[in-house]
């Protein structure tokens, strides 16, 4: 018998069932637009319990048959060999600090950022797609093989009704390439101090343009992106808390914000050379230890060498005439030494 032959009939004794119990409620004192009410909530119930006990069977009937057929737990032996793709379609929200940034907003760029870093997993679901339909064409040969092969019936239903079921299921645990073809929604927004949201919506990337993308970063063509991304991160409230953090001190001279320093917010291992714009990366500089370090590392920046006058480390600064030694303790020692270049 059709599915919906059997929802109909279901619906049909339910109504009947209903109208019963609603007729011994007129006995009570009911008006005509409460029992009109009254006779549209059977109608509504009747269907909600028709379809959860026609739904209810046959969920029992494909659980059974999934169970016995051969050829669904070969192709299920097959589906093991796939990896998982956690979802398939996945929004990415871009918060913007200024009106202006939030015109320059690019979509691939922010991609590939998290192509980079491998947010929320896209890069792992995007390398498992390519993966998986590099599979398909093998795949498809061996279920068509499996489909060769002829049903057997180990139930008490029909072998017409088994091969019938057996299909519905069939289609439900092959894999096809669209349950592979992942795609993003993206989107860019800014608010402003009064609370006005500004949004820049930049649609929609589907897998082809994902894999697009997926192969310039693999290529190598990333790094300015992620550069440009890495410094979007930044803001007030990081900048804050990391001179908080460090009691608004210069983590290489000493001297503070009391003292009348310009305090910044340095990257330990520069953007440049792979440093991420996280808390632990992230150090307190005053504005001419900073233009000292520029883009170099801590073992670049810092040398072993000893100030002779107060016995402070000597490190390497900038300055107009070019890269020289100064002191670590600066402005309290003004000890200064040339590097000769050899």
């Amino acid at each position: 018998m059709n599915r919906w032959v059997k929802v109909l009939l279901v619906t049909g004794i339910s109504f009947l069932l209903c109208l019963i119990f609603f007729s011994l409620l007129s006995n009570f004192n009911i008006d005509n637009k409460m029992h009109e009410n009254l006779n549209m909530l059977a109608l509504v119930l009747s269907i909600c319990l028709s379809l959860v006990i026609v739904n209810t069977i046959s969920q029992k009937r494909e659980k059974n048959i999934k169970d016995n057929s051969e050829k669904i737990k070969q192709i299920e032996e097959l589906n093991k060999n796939f990896k998982k793709i956690r979802y398939k379609k996945r929004d990415i929200i871009q918060r913007e600090y200024s009106r202006k940034s939030l015109d320059r907003v690019n979509g691939n760029d922010i991609i590939k950022y998290h192509i980079e870093n491998n947010i929320k997993g896209l890069r792992t679901d995007i390398e498992n797609s390519i993966y998986n339909i590099s599979l398909l064409d093998e795949y498809e040969k061996n279920v068509a093989k499996i489909f060769e092969q002829e049903s057997v019936n180990n139930t008490k239903y029909s072998d017409k009704k088994y091969k019938r079921i057996e299909n519905i299921v069939l289609k439900k645990v092959i894999y096809t390439k669209k349950d592979f073809l992942i795609k993003i929604y993206l989107d860019a927004y800014y608010k402003s101090n009064g609370g006005n949201v500004h949004e820049r919506r930049t649609g929609f990337r589907n897998y082809y343009e994902l894999l697009e993308l997926y192969k310039e970063w693999e290529s190598g063509k990333k790094y300015e992106v992620t550069k440009r991304q890495e410094r979007k991160i930044m803001n007030d409230d990081i900048r804050y808390n990391v001179l908080k953090r460090d009691n608004f001190t210069c983590q290489k001279c000493g001297i503070t914000s009391k003292d009348g320093a310009k305090l910044e917010v340095d990257h330990i291992i520069p953007v440049s050379k792979g440093g991420k714009t996280i808390m632990s990366n992230l150090q307190t500089l005053c504005d001419r230890c900073n233009s000292g370090k520029n883009d170099k590392t801590k073992e670049d920046f810092e040398t072993n060498d000893v100030c002779p006058r107060c016995g402070g480390t000597l490190v390497k600064r900038n300055g107009k005439y070019g890269t020289f030694m100064g002191c670590s303790n600066y402005p309290k020692c003004r000890y200064i030494k040339k590097i000769v270049k050899k």
